[in-house]
């Protein structure tokens, strides 16, 4: 999920929230899917759902944390 901060900030900086919160989710929650779909029990959906609201959640929050920062600034 780190590897991705820079992504996101890029994004949300450049004024694309939606597509840097929604795609970086669904890339990490495609991933997860492809590489835990092997799994005979089928709990890899609990696994791959958790996955995509966690990464949902911090994609969030970080995309808030940097709108308020930039609407806070020196005037």
């Amino acid at each position: 999920m780190l590897t991705l901060l820079v992504p996101v900030c890029w994004g949300v900086l450049r004024r694309h929230v939606p597509g840097a919160v929604v795609g970086t989710s669904a890339g990490l929650t495609v991933a997860a899917f492809y590489d835990w779909s092997d799994d005979a029990t089928g709990l890899f959906m609990v696994g791959v759902t958790l996955v995509l609201l966690g990464s949902l959640a911090a994609t969030s929050t970080v995309a808030a944390a940097l709108r308020i920062r930039g609407r806070s600034g020196p005037a």
